[in-house]
């Protein structure tokens, strides 16, 4: 009987006073993890702990969809899959391993280095989409570079791997450009390429000015938007 009623009771919730004595173990356990949740009542290094700990799983959780996209995109992309396979065929296979999931400022979505491979921005993708064109953009740099020798230096070469990845990749399709913010109704793609190889070349260490890189992309503008290759025409 007392074994019966002494089971019962460790199931029962606890008495209207157990739960406001604010000087039991469990309420105080209650008041950290709300006062954790919602910032409130925390001193200044709770909060920076705090702040700690939600960038940490908010990493994690970046960096799983990263990759759970990348897997998926170098298996079903058709712009993807088309272009790791035209980077085999000239002598520069693209493990996964080769692109990379890695927080980014809010600058960039992603990134390509003839040393260390494709960066993509865990943290800058708003869908899956955007990261198909961002990889897609980034392995057009990474094919220029196997195929064509491109000299990173040389603004020119530069303009034109730039004005190829804008213009091939889906970066400058209407809707994304609408998202941005640009209306046109004539000649928008070209725009749009134009505008976003100029800002590339404009990062570029060996320029030195707006005037620069807008002179680089102009020189080499015809031939290199006509060049639709290894696509047999603009994605």
């Amino acid at each position: 009987m007392s074994a019966s009623s002494s089971a019962s009771s460790s199931t029962l919730p606890p008495t209207s006073t157990e739960s406001t004595d604010s000087t039991s173990p469990g309420f105080e356990k209650w008041r950290s993890g709300l006062s954790m949740f919602t910032g409130l009542g925390l001193s200044e290094e709770q909060k920076v702990e705090r702040e700690r700990l939600k960038e940490n799983g908010k990493l994690e959780k970046d960096w799983d969809k990263c990759e759970k996209w990348k897997s998926e995109l170098m298996t079903s992309s058709p712009a993807v899959v088309f272009l790791l396979q035209h980077l085999s065929l000239s002598g520069c296979p693209f493990p996964p391993s080769a692109i990379q999931c890695h927080p980014c400022p809010e600058t960039r979505s992603g990134g390509f280095s003839p040393d260390h491979g494709i960066l993509l921005c865990q943290n800058r993708f708003f869908s899956k989409k955007h990261m198909e064109d961002t990889l897609t953009h980034e392995l057009l740099h990474a094919f220029d570079h196997c195929r064509f020798k491109v000299d990173w230096g040389n603004l020119r070469h530069h303009a034109c791997s730039e004005i190829r990845a804008a213009n091939l990749s889906g970066d400058c399709r209407w809707t994304r450009e609408v998202k941005r913010g640009f209306y046109a109704f004539n000649k928008q793609h070209q725009a749009c390429v134009k505008r976003r190889a100029i800002l590339s070349v404009l990062a570029n260490p060996a320029c030195t000015s707006p005037d620069m890189a807008e002179k680089a992309v102009n020189e080499v503008w015809e031939s290199c938007f006509a060049d639709t290759r290894p696509f047999d025409e603009i994605y």
